[in-house]
């Protein structure tokens, strides 16, 4: 089910327990303090991957005692108030109710946006708005939808990327390409990006604002998405990753067996790796079990169980599968060789 781009590479969302809360933001806030409960419920909605989280009754107490969980807090400037996590106790406490938790190593997806503004201007969305050639109207639509992306992907934990949009890009497409949602080209051109999902929309200005279609691209795989507003994208994207990559319950018993190691940088790599998804808390404990010249094995207990655990690894640009050395530990055992 999982088709992603080869040299794909996940990556954990910056800084997810920390979250800023808009000053305006939520009615009758007058102290400090109240903004605390208000982040817990937006932090809420990143780790378990729903957006009512706040609102479910298991997990009041977490929202009424959320001044027991933070690390640090305060007005970082006038924007906003910010208030980091400790994610330790956090997900302990998630797991201790038995809550499905969306794993902090998720997919990176590249957003492949054309806009169209009715006025004569198209153009492609890119990192930052580096284009002096557009009106100050066009530019306006396009920072308007860059920004509006952003705020949804910062609210879900969603890692993404803007194309430079720079001669290499505009050397493989040309905004009919983007427009179009020319899969075999998009993927081409996306490969330089280490991404494992392109999300392609169609912006256009109408009498009711911003319409949009998207269509998620996923290895040879393409998804109309239903929705046609600027959020909803990356909205039911989000749903769909958490979906995929939640664990819930205690930890499982399994073993990884990473082949073709050919010098001590191989086996630093490899345990670089797996020593980040264990500070990231996919991991509960990391053992060798044995290694030979060739042949790393280690015992580990993983929340998710081996099929979470598998499709966490396959994201990585560090290792590639293997098939089963044996169906009798198929269920407990993963094999993969070193990505060169």
């Amino acid at each position: 089910m999982l088709l992603m781009f080869n040299n794909a590479e996940s990556a954990p969302f910056e800084n997810l327990y920390t979250i800023t809360v808009p000053r305006d933001f939520g009615a009758g806030v007058r102290r400090d303090e109240e903004y605390v409960p208000l982040a817990m419920g937006r932090l809420l909605a990143r780790v378990t991957g729903r957006t009512s989280a706040f609102l479910e009754p298991n997990l009041q107490d977490l929202i009424g005692n959320a001044d027991d969980y933070v690390v640090d807090k305060g007005w970082p400037d006038l924007e906003g108030y910010r208030v980091t996590f400790d994610d330790r106790a956090i997900l302990e406490s998630l797991f201790q109710r038995n809550e499905s938790v969306w794993v902090g190593e998720r997919p990176v997806t590249l957003l492949w946006i054309a806009v169209d503004t009715g006025f004569g201007e198209q153009g492609i969305v890119a990192v930052d708005s580096q284009e002096t050639t557009h009106s100050a109207d066009y530019l306006a639509v396009v920072d308007e939808v860059r920004t509006q992306l952003k705020a949804v992907a910062s609210a879900r934990g969603l890692p993404i990327k803007f194309p430079l949009w720079d001669f290499q890009d505009m050397d493989a497409l040309d905004f009919i390409d983007v427009w179009g949602g020319v899969s075999d080209r998009l993927g081409q051109s996306s490969e330089r990006y280490g991404i494992d999902a392109i999300l392609n929309g169609r912006v256009w200005v109408s009498s009711r604002g911003l319409e949009v279609q998207w269509t998620l691209v996923r290895g040879s795989d393409r998804f109309i998405l239903p929705g046609g507003s600027l959020k909803s994208g990356l909205e039911q994207l989000a749903d769909l990753y958490a979906g995929e990559f939640s664990s819930t319950g205690s930890p499982t018993a399994l073993k990884i067996t990473v082949m073709d190691l050919k010098t001590i940088e191989d086996y630093a790599r490899v345990m670089r790796y797996i020593e980040g998804l264990q500070e990231r808390h996919m991991l509960e404990s990391v053992d060798i079990e044995e290694f030979s010249v060739t042949t790393l094995t280690l015992r580990m207990m993983a929340r998710g169980g081996s099929e979470l655990l598998e499709r966490v690894l396959n994201l990585s640009d560090v290792l590639t599968p293997a098939a089963s050395m044996s169906d009798e530990y198929s269920d407990s055992q993963l094999t993969f060789f070193l990505s060169r």
